[in-house]
């Protein structure tokens, strides 16, 4: 083998050297590469980590999704049922509701029906009106007119317990026993007549002072008219008398009890007797027009104003009085609920 010279030993040493200082150069780029992977790859892991919780949660949500989706169409599916259900029950509702009016409206024809013609009114009472307004399509409250001879008549403002079809009921029943007491006792005093109607009511209700004993009855103002003689009888329970001459209204108070079963002392009604002019403007009426609320205060109209009206439209025409006391009622009534019947009878004397 050839030996170096020392000059050539120095340029390989060099070259060696070199070599030596790109191989470390090299490595240190190896090293900072292969750290730089390093955090790469510490990164993409922790991303992956990151990547892989929120594949996890997604899934979870997905799930429960899945569930509340599952559970809404079991709920909507339960209200479809439940709404067809509730759809029939509306049917059958609305069915018997119509079968309920057609029977109430059957009803307020019967009433009608029972209950003096406008004619008969005319006939028996030439110069009067009748204000009637029920609160519901059949009344408690009625009319009633009997003649007891050419000169002489009869008629009643009753209020019988309750409205609507409990009222009815008792006011047709109240009606056919007070006819049945005048026609087949023949009598024509009115507290007499009132005397054997709360007789006939306490026995056909079957009422007793027991607790739990029907205790339904009726207010009723009674009068007689004498036109021959200028005379009026009158009697009364709980539903007062009032006649206006010359603008004076004088009150004749009924007795303080009903017809039916009652707590007073007394069994009897009194019977008042009052001299009658030419033009004597007599009134009488059930509390319905009284109680009924409104105005501003949503307050009862009351007695004294009830009675100032009279006063105030008793010389107009009996059919302008009836439409008078129809809109003022009204114009206070306004859009609240009508609370219970009206009537209101009026007679000018001839």
């Amino acid at each position: 083998m050839e030996q170096l010279s020392p000059e050539q030993l120095i340029i390989e040493k060099q070259k060696l050297d070199l070599l030596k200082l790109e191989l470390e150069e090299k490595n240190k780029q190896m090293w900072a590469m292969s750290e730089t992977v390093y955090k790469e790859k510490k990164k993409m892991e922790e991303q992956l980590k990151e990547i892989l919780q929120e594949k996890s949660a997604l899934e979870t949500q997905k799930k429960q999704n899945e569930e509340k989706v599952k559970m809404l169409w079991e709920q909507s599916t339960a209200i479809h049922h439940e709404k067809d259900r509730i759809d029939k029950l509306k049917t059958q509702v609305e069915y018997r509701h119509k079968e309920i009016i057609d029977s109430v409206h059957y009803a307020k024809k019967i009433q009608q029906a029972i209950l003096p013609s406008q004619e008969l009114i005319n006939s028996l009472l030439p110069d009067s009106f009748i204000f009637f307004k029920p609160k519901n399509i059949v009344s408690g409250d009625f009319y009633w007119a009997h003649q007891v001879d050419e000169n002489q008549v009869l008629f009643a403002a009753v209020d019988c317990t309750g409205h609507g079809v409990p009222g009815a009921f008792m006011s047709i029943m109240g009606y056919h026993l007070l006819e049945r007491v005048v026609m087949e006792n023949e009598l024509v005093e009115p507290a007499l007549i009132l005397n054997e109607l709360s007789k006939s009511v306490v026995k056909s209700l079957k009422q007793t002072n027991e607790l739990g004993s029907v205790k339904d009855g009726m207010d009723i103002a009674l009068c007689k008219i004498d036109f021959k003689n200028y005379e009026l009888e009158y009697a009364g329970a709980h539903n007062s008398f009032y006649l206006i001459r010359n603008g004076v209204l004088t009150e004749t108070k009924a007795d303080r009890k009903s017809i039916g079963i009652s707590l007073s002392k007394t069994d009897h009604f009194f019977n008042h007797k009052i001299k009658l002019e030419k033009g004597d403007c007599l009134y009488v009426f059930s509390d319905g027009y009284v109680d009924q609320k409104g105005g501003p205060d949503n307050s009862k109209f009351f007695y004294q104003p009830f009675k100032q009206l009279l006063i105030d439209i008793h010389q107009l025409e009996m059919r302008e009085q009836k439409q008078k006391l129809e809109k003022i009622i009204s114009e206070w009534k306004g859009e609240k609920e009508q609370i219970d019947d009206m009537l209101v009878i009026g007679v000018r004397v001839p």
